[in-house]
């Protein structure tokens, strides 16, 4: 894995007297990209094919059209991004630092126009949140720096509050406990960060991660159904949102967002699956955590089911803890490999203690289980490859076991 310091933000975001080479034409990248990527064409198509044949089968003609061209556009963003340029797209984005915020200003223009075609209101209140969540992480990326001081600390901890405080407060302890913890340990982050690391510490960056993180864990994103049983729009919208970001940021390359997978990648799929298999199995059920579901699924709904956990669970979380957190933190502390791996690991089941009812048991699978996916991501340097892990854990558990 490449260790150097990325690039750093906007603009600034290239180093002066850097020599960059002359950017392939876009074209002709795009065309390059699209014959080994073969896969993410696939998957769309095969999304857009389910979720229209859901769609059509809920919802009269008039609703149903825009809400599937919807989806059909932002999945195709959000998969899509393994064919763009990223270095020549970053470059051009580069030169003029108003740039960055032409992705969220559209989002959030689509947005509305989605909700007109749909028949649904456009409230002052909806439009407003919706712009300050999409501006709030851009502006932190736009004014993204290596090293931090207490300024950018205050930045961080007012960004976070914000996020965290507004809205009613949870009724039992683990979920105060939790909120507490997500505010907390940001802090006590940033209060232990060893001094030689704040040169490299990005601080703005992580906090913009952080932000889009627990937008999602703390149901801060507007609740806004393509359909009544189907994916959220702006849930979609805030996976675009994020990988832009992490594209404006130079973090794009470390994701190894690519579906050209080798059978050298398949087979560590394949070990890690059955890896984690052979903890999980024997300590769920000796432990009570889960039972043998008591009918099999169909195979049309099983199939249905683990393409979704792949697209909307396993794939967005692995570019966040292994894409994301891990080289962050592998880059800024300059452990190893194995070190930052059972941090990030422990950070991804400290992620599920919002998970009842036997919440301790729940969070040591979780742990187990980060362990096995970003083993996945080191051997392969896919998150693509790790969501698969991800998406058979998840999908096997859901179809034939029951907590």
């Amino acid at each position: 894995m490449d260790d150097r310091p990325p690039p750093e933000g906007m603009p600034g975001t290239f180093p002066d007297g850097a020599i960059m080479a002359p950017p392939a034409p876009f074209a002709m990248e795009l065309k390059k990209r699209a014959r080994g990527e073969w896969p993410a064409v696939g998957l769309w198509g095969v999304a857009v094919g389910a979720f229209g044949a859901l769609a059509f089968r809920q919802e009269r003609l008039e609703e149903a059209l825009p809400a599937v061209g919807g989806f059909a556009l932002l999945l195709a963003l959000y998969l899509g991004s393994v064919l763009v340029p990223g270095e020549a797209l970053r470059r051009w984005a580069g030169r003029e630092a108003g740039r960055i915020y032409i992705v969220p200003f559209g989002l959030w223009l689509g947005e509305g126009l989605l909700r007109i075609l749909r028949g649904l209101p456009l409230a002052p209140g909806f439009l407003l949140s919706s712009l300050l969540l999409l501006w709030v992480p851009t502006l932190l990326i736009r004014h993204n720096r290596a090293p931090w001081g207490p300024i950018q600390a205050l930045i961080a901890l007012g960004a976070l509050a914000g996020l965290l405080l507004p809205g009613p407060f949870p009724s039992d302890p683990v979920g105060w406990a939790f909120r507490v913890g997500a505010g907390a340990w940001p802090l006590a982050l940033m209060a232990g960060w060893p001094p030689a690391s704040r040169p490299r510490a990005h601080l703005l960056f992580f906090t913009a991660v952080l932000f889009i993180w627990y937008a999602v864990e703390f149901d801060r994103l507007p609740s806004d159904p393509l359909l009544p049983s189907g994916p959220s729009a702006f849930y979609l919208i805030w996976i675009v949102l994020f990988l832009w970001l992490l594209l404006i940021a130079g973090r794009f390359p470390d994701l190894g967002f690519t579906f050209r997978w080798r059978w050298a990648d398949l087979l560590a799929v394949l070990g890690n699956l059955a890896g984690f298999a052979a903890f999980a199995l024997p300590f769920g059920l000796l432990t009570g955590f889960i039972t043998p579901a008591p009918t099999p699924p169909d195979a049309a709904g099983a199939l249905a089911r683990l393409l979704a956990i792949y697209l909307f669970i396993g794939l967005p979380e692995e570019i966040l803890f292994r894409g994301v957190l891990h080289v962050h933190f592998q880059r800024v502390l300059e452990w190893p490999p194995l070190r930052t791996l059972l941090l990030s690991s422990l950070l991804f089941g400290l992620a599920h203690l919002n998970n009842p009812p036997k919440v301790p048991l729940y969070a040591i699978l979780a742990t187990v289980a980060g362990f096995f996916y970003g083993r996945t991501y080191l051997q392969t340097g896919k998150v693509t490859a790790a969501a698969l892990v991800h998406a058979w854990v998840d999908a096997l558990w859901a179809l034939f076991f029951q907590t």
